[in-house]
């Protein structure tokens, strides 16, 4: 039986710990937060011992492997820590809040031969592998990214959410899941160019978000992307269209890919439409991240991680980047 501990206790780790609890081969050992009375509630439901230092919780107890669900400002110390400790970690998206520190951060975890999967839960999606089947031997040249919710319609969300300076807003919260799944999918961007504005809400003290954001950037490779973002929308919508030379291909990262092809030019009369393929995802996504990372901790090869702390850091400079493109 494994033996899992989690620092941080909040709003994303139940995902994980749902996950981990219908797999039945991994117990609940620790918890730990700074705020008692959370990780308190994570208990009654799950088990574990509770602590409020994280450096206690790793002195105290026999830990296979340790779940990092903390804001991500809160990254550096808890992974030096398991790292020179050597266990394994799952680490929550982003890598970090600041691209310096999350570069010099990479560099320490190397040196410690630190094992931690970042997670960016679209890149073990079936889907995801699905579209890199369908679309090998085409050829991409246009991508289209859409990711909309009602955040700031239905202002329910916790108040620290619409501070841009504590969450980071829809880039560094949100969109970082769809600007990591096209690095990816096609590489590095070269270039990136944006706009931003708040139709609905003006900006004031507690309310420092961009409302609506559009995004246009140049890959390495010759393809062209956009993103555009809404936290103002009818509701939460994610999807993302690839035009190739050969298919469209519209992806629902979260479970749903659908492959539209002709076997011709479309402008001749004799184009004909082979009809659409649809793939529907039957795994729960968060689950698939928890099994891939289970399977590296079982076997010892973290050759196949798909997500390592150093490449997550690009995916950080990414993201910053389009946030200083809306200045």
């Amino acid at each position: 039986m494994l033996r899992a501990g989690f620092i941080g206790t909040g709003g994303i780790v139940s995902v994980h710990l749902d996950a981990l609890k219908a797999m039945g081969n991994v117990e609940i050992a620790a918890l730990c937060d700074t705020c008692k009375e959370n990780a308190e509630k994570r208990q009654a439901q799950y088990g574990g011992k509770v602590y409020t230092d994280f450096n206690e919780m790793l002195k105290s107890e026999r830990l296979d492997a340790v779940w990092l669900c903390t804001p991500p400002e809160v990254r550096e110390l808890p992974l030096l820590a398991c790292a020179e400790k050597g266990i394994p970690v799952f680490c929550e998206k982003p890598a970090e809040r600041s691209e310096t520190r999350a570069a010099a951060l990479a560099d320490k975890l190397e040196k410690l031969n630190a094992r931690v999967q970042i997670g960016y839960v679209f890149r073990t999606n079936e889907v995801v592998q699905e579209l890199k089947k369908q679309m090998a031997g085409d050829r991409i040249h246009l991508v289209q990214s859409l990711y909309a919710c009602n955040m700031s319609l239905n202002m329910t969300s916790r108040s620290w959410f619409y501070d841009k300076d504590k969450s980071g807003g829809a880039l560094i919260d949100q969109a970082t899941h769809n600007l990591d799944l096209l690095r990816f999918l096609f590489g590095e961007v070269r270039e990136v160019r944006g706009f931003a504005s708040n139709p609905v809400k003006a900006k004031e003290k507690g309310y420092t978000i961009d409302e609506v954001i559009s995004l246009s950037f140049a890959f390495e490779n010759g393809t062209l992307g956009s993103h555009v973002h809404s936290w103002v929308g009818d509701g939460w919508r994610n999807e993302i269209v690839l035009s190739g030379e050969k298919a469209i291909y519209r992806l629902n990262p979260g479970g749903k890919l659908t492959v539209e092809r002709k076997d011709c030019d479309p402008l001749k009369k004799d184009a004909k439409d082979q009809g659409d393929k649809v793939f529907e995802q039957k795994s729960n996504m968060y689950a698939l991240e928890n099994e891939v990372f289970l399977k590296m901790l079982k076997s010892g090869d973290w050759s196949a991680n798909p997500s390592t702390y150093r490449d997550a850091a690009k995916t950080l400079s990414l993201t910053l980047a389009c946030d200083r493109a809306l200045q």
